[in-house]
């Protein structure tokens, strides 16, 4: 069954190519802007690469100048270490209507807790697979795909001038451009920014997006353990003007474990089989053989303490000890690779074509 196979971290042509890959959208280095926020930015991604962000804010957000998220691209570029770590090991999202960069540090405690959600959501979707009818064929399709980045077009913006988002979870069918289920757990300055999450994922995706679910694991008040639910879905309103396509919160912040850290009696998270793909899609494929998954409270409970346990108990858990006076050696740095006069010739035009490409048609960089 294809469905597990591995995760769709690695599934280029779901989503669009990132437009770190593409030829450089930016000025060469001579511009004369002073984008003082593309430093910044750089310089935290260096400090999560190094190590030194613990005590930075989880949630750090960057209103950019006009043509500074190209620039913040055309630097990542050209460092190669930095460039692969970002677009591997960080979380970031650009919002291309507001022009702004929020930058994400989840801790173990929201990986773990997720991992064990999505574990849920997979195991059920692996019974439905078992079937030979059309909800079988569907689930085969559906894979989770973590953080694997959307790209979402930007009304009133020039031409591919797109939004980056970076969920902490989504499941994709094969056949769909979107996912059909994103999840977000929350901390608290995320917190305040789900219900627009949740509006930009669900409406730029023109519904395609059809769940959003909130999981809010930063207990409010000192002490509390209390953690809750929240989930939002598209609706099509009747208004004076014609029909208007909106989000609604169907779940509020609705608690799933107690202040004590007990499971409440909440019904918990409940999906059908078609949320996980556009409904068109669902329809053609799944008909009327529908089937609900469900995550108890029971079970987010489980994994949110088996996260914290984890995190709590990490300096006495079991590692390999080596004898006293053995050596460890690593291999010798490769020394760097030199740029040719060829290599700096072809580089040099490269910029001057990009340069005369962005005064002939970007008004960004006027």
């Amino acid at each position: 069954m294809s469905m597990l196979r591995a995760p769709l971290k690695d599934q280029q042509n779901i989503t669009p190519p990132s437009s770190f890959l593409g030829a450089p959208l930016t000025p060469p280095p001579t511009c004369k802007k002073n984008f003082t926020q593309a430093s910044r930015v750089i310089a935290l991604f260096k400090d999560i690469q190094a190590g030194r962000h613990a005590k930075r804010h989880p949630w750090t957000e960057f209103q950019l100048a006009r043509g500074e998220y190209d620039e913040i691209e055309r630097q990542l570029r050209q460092d190669d270490s930095l460039f692969g770590f970002v677009k591997d090991k960080t979380r970031y999202d650009y919002d291309g209507r507001k022009n702004q960069v929020t930058v994400r540090m989840p801790t173990s405690i929201h990986e773990r807790f997720i991992a064990g959600v999505e574990q849920a959501i997979c195991s059920q979707l692996r019974l439905i697979c078992d079937g030979s009818n059309g909800a079988a064929v569907f689930a085969q399709k559906v894979e989770p795909a973590r953080c694997t980045t959307i790209y979402f077009p930007v009304d009133d913006a020039p031409p591919g001038k797109k939004s980056k988002h970076e969920p902490d979870a989504s499941f994709w069918h094969e056949d769909a451009y979107y996912p059909g289920v994103i999840i977000e757990v929350a901390y608290s300055q995320k917190k305040k920014e789900l219900g627009r999450l949740a509006e930009d994922y669900l409406l730029d995706s023109d519904a395609s997006v059809r769940v959003v679910v909130g999981l809010d694991i930063e207990y409010g008040n000192k002490g509390s353990r209390k953690a809750t639910l929240s989930v939002w879905r598209t609706h099509v309103v009747n208004t004076a003007d014609g029909d208007e396509l909106r989000v609604v919160q169907e779940i509020a912040d609705e608690a799933f474990r107690d202040d004590q850290g007990n499971p409440t009696n909440h019904p918990g998270l409940r999906l059908q089989l078609r949320d996980f793909a556009n409904k068109e899609l669902a329809r053609d494929e799944i008909g009327d053989e529908d089937q609900e998954l469900v995550v108890s409270a029971e079970q987010f409970c489980k994994y949110l303490t088996k996260a914290e346990t984890k995190v709590q108990r990490q300096e006495s858990l079991s590692r390999s000890l080596i004898e006293p006076g053995l050596r460890k050696r690593k291999r010798s740095e490769t020394p760097p690779e030199q740029i040719t006069s060829s290599d700096e010739a072809k580089y040099v035009e490269q910029e001057k074509r990009v340069a005369r490409r962005m005064e002939d048609n970007d008004p960004d960089y006027f």
